[in-house]
């Protein structure tokens, strides 16, 4: 079933269905919304409070795009929670999930050791870039939803994923240099 399926099963009085919308986008916009300096904790009750606000609310709303307007209820969520902290030090940061390799130990150590070193890189980019990064390459969002999801042009968004990509091949090799002179 697509998320626009989904959301009519919503609208409808179908708890699986929600259910499904849960399980399918929980973990991605918990990440989501630590990008805008929210502890873990707090992110995950922003998350369930957007899901328990779209099924209260279902019968009232006519959402055209389902998964744009979880990303953007998110980052409003989370925004407003961040303005209102007076303190930045319980941020806690993006990291990719490692995907476990069958076979070799030593090619799962390899494996985790890029994992690590990619996601280094990417933490060191300015935070609306890392941002639109994260959404299209791990979260799998159109340019056009992020624009609307982080309120840019789709072409700023553009712009954003073309210095990305350049910066991440730009410092992996770099590293690898750095690695390999080492040795």
């Amino acid at each position: 079933m697509d998320d626009n399926q989904l959301y009519q099963g919503i609208k409808k009085g179908n708890k699986e269905a929600l259910g499904t919308l849960f399980d399918k986008y929980y973990e991605r916009l918990c990440h989501f919304s630590l990008q805008f300096s929210v502890p873990k904790e707090i992110a995950q009750e922003l998350v369930s409070d957007v899901f328990i606000k779209l099924w209260q609310k279902c019968k009232e709303n006519n959402i055209l795009h389902i998964r744009a307007y979880l990303y953007k209820s998110v980052k409003n969520s989370s925004l407003n929670f961040s303005k209102k902290q007076v303190s930045d030090k319980a941020r806690k940061e993006h990291t990719l999930k490692p995907v476990t390799v069958q076979g070799d130990q030593e090619i799962s150590l390899i494996f985790r050791e890029e994992l690590h070193k990619v996601q280094k890189i990417i933490d060191m980019m300015p935070k609306q870039r890392r941002i639109v990064f994260i959404l299209n390459r791990i979260d799998g969002l159109k340019y056009k939803e992020i624009a609307g999801v982080l309120g840019i042009s789709v072409h700023t968004v553009q712009n954003h994923m073309v210095k990305a990509i350049k910066f991440l091949h730009e410092q992996y090799q770099t590293q690898d240099i750095i690695k390999k002179t080492k040795i």
